[in-house]
């Protein structure tokens, strides 16, 4: 066994109070530290259909037994060679310094695994009797090696964020009895419903950027990843406004990639996504799992929530938890988060969610200590301009549960250009705008050559001085209200088209006059009755349009204002819409796109959950 510091023997003594006793952060190791404690080999694990998945293993550098936690993932587990991943000493930091078995794998078909890749692969098998292989059944394999092959003590915890979330839920679905914890952290989940290609059927047009590379086709094992077809060369509103259909964006790519040109056939919620929604195989899961979530994570908002409520619709007798924090797409490995670009929400969230969330939840069922968590932690945002600084401890809440039952669904409804509480007496009046497909809402006053996650909780002030943005403004409060929950939206709509997308926006209206974002979201009224089966809007016709956001966790403060906007276009962060009905819109020709005239009927509202209210 290698020689370890003095500090760093009283770090492992005092570890598992340190962060509830002394109140800071638990320091990173220091890359001496993981040098002489760890040892890093890389292997090849061979899978049931022989192919082999690209490994690297950190392991502690003593004879004791130690539990292992993992992440699968499709990004590469680089460094390669002798280096360390710099992660061990960052956001891993509470694993390597409590000495697990640190395990990276490439999934099949990524990197230097071998194998075929294929996109949110459909879930075919379970546990080690099936020999068709998957992403589940490679988790399986994996484990049998690392049990075989390292000295564990028997217990396996996979995480990920994002793509890896992913596949960490399809760990927890691979029915290893090893496997005894899971943490899928912002995981992609249904492409179509919420996450980052589509919101509700709305095409997400940040995925263009990276179907450039990561959808193309793999021509073998490599250590780089697919490089981008596409070069930004201006701001992204300009660059996207050079393709005004589908057609022109597929052609830009100079090449086939498949998995694009695929999702264009499914334009509705058909058998194809179904089978490629994870949520829908939660069932009788054995392992522990933490969801974790961000409130302003610009990619896979939907899947944390969505995974979290599947896993106690289908799973009941799971060990399930939630976190929810106001993080950008995995803010809460970041250190450093305190806001989004104005916006400040407080400082240490991160740190208290990795020492006393995230890592005693898996020292609980990997190590047996401490004591069983709490089944929801959720640190709701405030819209502060950090002119003050705070320590964001006080502010965790814990629940049994998640959405609250206690919560109050509050209507506020669109009266003329205010958001009254007061249902609208008499008959309805309406506020018109035009929804021009040549002239789209852009998503952020200020365009660069990327989408920015700042965009949740950006000023939207700027949208002012547009005429095909609505904007209804609360009253002052009185008190601080804390609303946390979904947002379902009610719509009463007139269209001089049969089709058109909505945007709703909930804000926070500072008292400086910042309007914070606190969620925005889109819906194609085609969908309205039906997700498979869409049916065209009667032109002329008053139409209901009834959709949810997702879920907020935010306090509305004493003297801010509550304030709405309904668009019909939110460009480029959503492709636009040709706005009559086609049985495929991603087919319609640029020539064909149309203007829509749009009524917003005074009986719409938004429907806020508020937890306690004091007015």
């Amino acid at each position: 066994m290698k020689r370890i510091s003095s500090v760093f023997i009283v770090l492992a003594l005092l570890l598992p109070c340190w962060s509830m006793v002394c109140h800071a952060a638990v320091p990173a190791p220091s890359d001496e530290w993981l040098h002489e404690n760890y040892t890093k080999r890389e292997v090849y694990i061979p899978a049931r259909d022989g192919v082999r998945l690209h490994t690297s293993l950190y392991e502690p550098a003593d004879s004791l037994q130690h539990p292992v936690i993992m992440i699968r993932t499709p990004y590469g587990v680089g460094p390669y060679g002798d280096e360390f991943a710099e992660s061990l000493g960052s956001w891993m930091r509470m694993f390597s310094l409590n000495h697990y078995i640190i395990v990276f794998q490439s999934v099949r078909g990524t990197y230097l695994s071998e194998g075929t890749y294929e996109n949110i692969r459909p879930l075919k098998a379970f546990g080690s009797k099936w020999s068709q292989a998957d992403e589940a059944t490679d988790a399986f394999d994996t484990v049998e090696w690392l049990l075989k092959n390292t000295r564990t003590n028997g217990a396996v915890g996979v995480k990920g964020v994002s793509y890896p979330g992913f596949y960490s839920t399809l760990a927890a679905l691979s029915g290893h009895p090893a496997v005894k914890a899971v943490s899928p952290q912002a995981p992609v989940t249904d492409w179509w419903r919420g996450d980052d290609a589509h919101h509700n059927g709305v095409w997400m047009l940040d995925i263009y950027s990276f179907a450039s590379s990561f959808f193309r086709v793999r021509k073998g094992p490599s250590e780089k990843g697919p490089e981008s077809l596409i070069s930004v060369d201006r701001d992204i509103y300009s660059y996207y406004m050079q393709f005004p259909d589908f057609k022109s964006l597929t052609a830009n790519f100079g090449e086939r990639v498949p998995f694009w040109e695929e999702m264009q056939q499914h334009p509705d919620y058909d058998a194809w996504w179904e089978e490629r929604n994870v949520a829908f195989r939660l069932r009788d899961v054995r392992p522990a799992v933490l969801v974790v979530g961000g409130n302003y994570d610009a990619e896979d908002c939907y899947g944390a929530i969505e995974t979290y409520a599947a896993l106690r619709r289908q799973s009941p007798a799971t060990d399930a938890f939630f976190v929810y924090g106001p993080w950008s797409h995995g803010g809460w490995n970041d250190s450093n988060y305190t806001g989004l670009g104005d916006t400040y929400f407080g400082e240490g969230s991160t740190d208290y969610f990795m020492e006393e969330i995230e890592y005693p939840f898996f020292a609980y069922y990997l190590e047996g200590k401490g004591t069983r968590p709490s089944p929801v932690h959720i640190l709701p945002s405030r819209a502060m301009d950090g002119s003050t600084t705070y320590d964001t401890k006080q502010d965790w809440k814990e629940y049994s549960d998640w959405p609250l039952e206690q919560r109050s669904e509050v209507s506020f409804y669109f009266n003329g250009k205010n958001l009254s509480r007061e249902r609208p007496g008499g008959s309805p009046k309406a506020r018109k705008y035009v929804s021009d497909p040549s002239d789209p809402v852009p998503y952020m006053e200020k365009m660069t050559k990327s989408r920015s996650k700042n965009y949740m909780a950006a000023n939207q002030r700027f949208t002012d001085s547009r005429k095909d943005v609505l904007t209804y403004r609360g009253e002052f409060l009185e008190e601080d209200v804390l609303a946390e929950g979904p947002v379902p939206v009610h719509l009463m709509v007139t269209l001089s088209t049969t089709d058109a997308d909505f945007v709703v926006k909930i804000i926070d209206e500072r008292p400086d006059g910042y309007r914070m974002l606190v969620r925005g979201d889109a819906f194609r009224a085609r969908y309205r009755n039906s997700l498979s089966s869409p049916e065209p809007v009667t032109p002329g016709q008053r139409t209901a349009v009834d959709f949810t956001l997702n879920d907020i966790a935010h306090i509305f403060q004493k003297g801010h204002r509550i304030v709405v906007q309904v668009q019909s276009s939110w460009f480029p962060l959503i492709a636009r819409s040709p706005q009559f009905f086609q049985e495929n819109p991603y087919s319609v020709p640029a020539a064909d796109y149309r203007p829509c005239k749009i009524k917003v009927w005074n009986d719409s509202c938004v429907r806020i959950p508020f937890v306690s209210e004091n007015q």
